[in-house]
């Protein structure tokens, strides 16, 4: 009947049928063997059909036991992620010049903006020039894998001007914990050593249904062999509920002269970027202290559109290209070329905002 056979099995018999004949059988083999043995007949059948159940359940998650054991191995573990922050927050102190600003890190979870947001800040910081840089990596370093998979600390890494910029995928427990950002009431930023943090946050549907495309890439794992209903219970329960703790954090902190907090939908909305609420202003304000002339604004809104940023020619400035083939070194597998396009971190493949 689930099948849409309006009452007929595929062998043609009708339903009724079958029930009564299973009814038969059942008759003929309590007359026949007893209820004992048929007891016995009948638990074996349920232990065949839960055998059945659990073989067909773990060959459909193999890969994603194979996804997990790579994640494990080819990117820097929890361990790894504190030592990398707290050597950050540990960084010598360093007098900036007169006018210069606190280093800043855009903060989020993966697929949740925070390539787009880092991009709107380096772009207002080079005050709208072209993007020169091959990958993004390049200009903003990922501070808490950073170490771990270039070889040097985050901070350490060259940039083009101040203040400096950083990405990190860490929760704002993790951040205070480890003493990247100062804790929720403490004294306004002074030291020259303190951080600022953009923070964004993202629809965790659109961001799970995102991920399930971009991660096994990343990992060198073709998606097509992994049933997103599975993918999503396994974000869930790595991704989702940090994420949630993380947005509660920041949410208490979005008044905080040292959290900007913004939301995805409003890097989205390029009509309304430059007004007093709008997202590249408010960065403005945020990241290199207002001013900044109105043709620069527009300058840097023309250059951080989506639109831009995912065209043929670009798209590959914001992949996890060079991630990914760190990755694959660290795991000793092949870099497989055809999963480029899913490695884009503003592209067209992953779906759409509600899609999720």
């Amino acid at each position: 009947e689930r099948g849409g056979m309006g009452g007929v099995t595929p062998s043609g018999v009708g339903v009724e049928g079958v029930h009564s004949l299973e009814r038969l059988l059942a008759a003929v083999l309590l007359t026949t063997t007893g209820p004992g043995a048929l007891s016995q007949l009948l638990s074996l059948v349920a232990a065949v059909y839960f055998l059945a159940g659990l073989l067909n359940f773990l060959w459909r998650v193999r890969w994603l036991f194979i996804l997990g054991i790579r994640v494990a191995r080819g990117m820097p573990g929890p361990r790894a992620r504190r030592r990398a922050l707290c050597t950050f927050a540990a960084r010598p102190a360093t007098v900036p010049p007169q006018g210069a600003f606190p280093d800043v890190i855009v903060a989020s979870s993966m697929r949740s903006g925070g390539t787009w947001a880092s991009h709107i800040a380096h772009q207002l910081r080079m005050r709208g020039a072209n993007p020169e840089f091959f990958w993004q990596e390049d200009v903003v370093p990922w501070l808490d894998a950073h170490q771990e998979l270039f070889g040097v600390p985050a901070h350490q890494h060259p940039q083009p001007c101040l203040p400096r910029l950083f990405r990190a995928t860490a929760t704002c427990g993790d951040l205070v914990d480890s003493g990247v950002l100062r804790a929720e009431g403490a004294a306004e930023l002074r030291s020259p050593n303190a951080s600022k943090v953009v923070y964004v946050f993202r629809d965790l549907c659109d961001v799970c249904y995102s991920l399930f495309f971009y991660f096994p890439a990343l990992f060198q794992v073709d998606s097509i062999f992994i049933q997103l209903e599975d993918f999503v219970w396994c974000a869930r329960l790595l991704l989702v509920e940090r994420s949630l703790w993380s947005l509660v954090h920041f949410w208490r902190r979005r008044f905080d002269p040292g959290v900007l907090f913004l939301f995805y939908e409003e890097l989205m909305d390029d009509d309304d970027a430059l007004s007093d609420h709008g997202a590249i202003r408010r960065m403005a304000d945020f990241v290199v202290g207002g001013g900044v002339p109105e043709e620069e604004l527009e300058r840097v809104r023309e250059q951080t559109r989506h639109s831009v940023m995912s065209r043929d020619d670009n798209w590959d400035r914001f992949s996890g290209m060079s991630v990914a083939v760190l990755v694959s070194e660290r795991l000793g597998v092949g870099y497989r070329y055809e999963l480029e396009p899913y490695l884009g971190k503003v592209s067209r493949i992953g779906g759409n905002t509600g899609q999720g």
